[in-house]
């Protein structure tokens, strides 16, 4: 893999250095994203050789759903079988794959699937900072896996920017 969550030599031995300790215990790092870099780097020497191209950045464990922020374009090359080989062995009801980026629409849209964004707005905030404001369909609001509170701290995470979420 191009670029993991911690050093591949702590990834791959299961003993940390001293930054990736620090990364952990901060919680800049999880153990989870740690098990998952390992299991991927095995796989791509043992199955899914397309793996040494991919960017793994970061997985969000939230209850039945992970996240997995992967690289530019690296969506398109995780395949199918192991999407499933992943939810098979964390026992997960679903799994999102989404690139990193700084943008919210990407971000929403992926996790929201396969439902669809009304509007998404740049605030202008007197103290120069900018925030967003996403407004989805209320039709869709008993459908997508996640509470509006849950979907703002998401894209919080994921992309650095504050966004609100409305529905009409």
């Amino acid at each position: 893999m191009r670029k993991l969550p911690a050093c591949n030599t702590c990834v791959r031995t299961g003993f940390l250095c001293t930054n990736c300790q620090e990364n952990l215990e901060s919680g800049k790092i999880t153990q989870f994203e740690l098990d998952l870099a390992k299991d991927l780097l095995d796989l791509e020497e043992e199955k899914f050789s397309y793996l040494k191209e991919v960017t793994f950045y970061k997985a969000i464990d939230f209850e039945d759903v992970v996240i997995l922020v992967v690289g530019k374009k690296d969506k398109l090359r995780i395949t199918d079988e192991l999407k499933s080989w992943i939810k098979q062995t964390y026992e997960i009801d679903e799994l999102i794959i989404i690139e990193n980026t700084k943008k919210p629409r990407p971000v929403i849209e992926a996790l929201i699937a396969p439902y669809k964004i009304l509007s998404l707005n740049e605030i202008f905030l007197a103290t120069g900072d900018i925030q967003f404001k996403a407004i989805l369909f209320k039709k869709d609001v008993d459908n997508i896996l996640f509470t509006k509170e849950e979907l703002e701290d998401l894209i919080l995470e994921l992309t650095g920017n504050i966004t609100r979420i409305e529905f009409e």
